[in-house]
């Protein structure tokens, strides 16, 4: 079969039983990696990708949870199927590797009919999204419909994304959501030319891309002015802190915009939502808007903190 697939294990038995079990399906092609550093800077200077991916999660320098969300981060391989290889005894890493990008996971050791169904499902889901890349008909790219806006350039998708990665969280860890709104837009949405609007908006957006925030971590363009990302594991207080920088590192890049701006609002208010173990994501992420909305009406700020959300 004319597929490439790459795996990453530090275990040079696992590859060759990753490769083996995959010839034995009928896929030859197969670009297998011990060092995921090396992985990631052979794969990120590639021009072609692949069809799918397959990470160990627990490596040695850079685990597979960080992989996956680096090579997230670069275009090419951003809608790559990776599937990530765990251990029972580290299960409860999966909830931090839907947060960097992984589309499914398969437990070690793997059942020979599991891993071809799940195999067939992501390689399913590759031809689809690269059919839907290159139709065959010229014409019906002008025919089909434009792409939803909410999705920037430099994040790792829109809200349907955070919205898909937070549905496979199985409440063992806190979660963090932040909503992140540019003043000047909340406050006045309708006296800003759309190229203006367009342009703040891809400041903020790539402001955002640049800032570096820990592996299995995610943020998305969630609408109009809107941003909002997820976060598992950390304290209130280490998430006001990064979120102080965030701000900062944001308003900075609105003073460059002046112009555009016309003598609005060059900061940004952020709100934080924080769910104790087994509270519903969604709980958390509503306390978020609602904490964000409520910032707005009171004026421009910095940082807002939900009231605590238990279980």
């Amino acid at each position: 079969m004319s597929r490439k697939i790459v795996a990453v294990d530090d275990s040079d038995i696992a590859r060759e039983l990753v490769v083996a079990t995959l010839a034995d399906f009928g896929y030859d092609t197969v670009e297998t990696f011990s060092d995921p550093i090396q992985a990631l800077e052979t794969l990120s200077g590639q021009s072609e990708t692949a069809d799918l991916v397959l990470l160990d999660i627990m490596m040695p320098g850079m685990d597979g949870i960080e992989l996956c969300a680096r090579l997230r981060q670069v275009e090419a391989w951003r809608d790559v199927p990776i599937v990530m290889l765990t251990s029972r005894t580290d299960k409860g890493s999966l909830s931090r590797a839907f947060m960097a990008g992984a589309n499914d996971y398969l437990m070690k050791p793997f059942d020979r009919v599991e891993f071809q169904a799940r195999l067939k499902a992501q390689l399913r889901l590759k031809s689809e999204l690269d059919r839907r890349k290159s139709p065959a008909d010229p014409a019906a790219m002008t025919a089909a419909a434009p792409p939803r806006r909410s999705h920037v350039p430099g994040l790792l998708g829109d809200q349907h994304t955070l919205l898909d990665a937070l549905t496979t969280l199985d409440g063992s860890e806190p979660l963090c959501v932040y909503a992140l709104s540019i003043d000047a837009l909340a406050s006045n949405a309708t006296d800003f030319l759309p190229a203006d609007r367009d342009a703040i908006i891809a400041a903020v957006s790539r402001c955002l891309a640049a800032i570096e925030m820990p592996a299995g971590d995610i943020l998305v363009r969630w609408e109009d002015e809107s941003f909002c990302g997820a976060s598992l594991g950390r304290s209130r207080s280490e998430m006001v802190a990064r979120l102080e920088r965030v701000a900062g590192r944001v308003e900075t890049a609105l003073s460059g915009l002046r112009d555009r701006l016309r003598g609005g609002e060059t900061t940004v208010s952020i709100a934080l939502a924080v769910g104790d173990p087994g509270c519903r994501s969604s709980e958390v992420l509503g306390d978020a808007f609602r904490t964000l909305e409520g910032a707005r009406n009171d004026g421009a700020g910095r940082i807002h903190v939900a009231a605590p959300h238990g279980a």
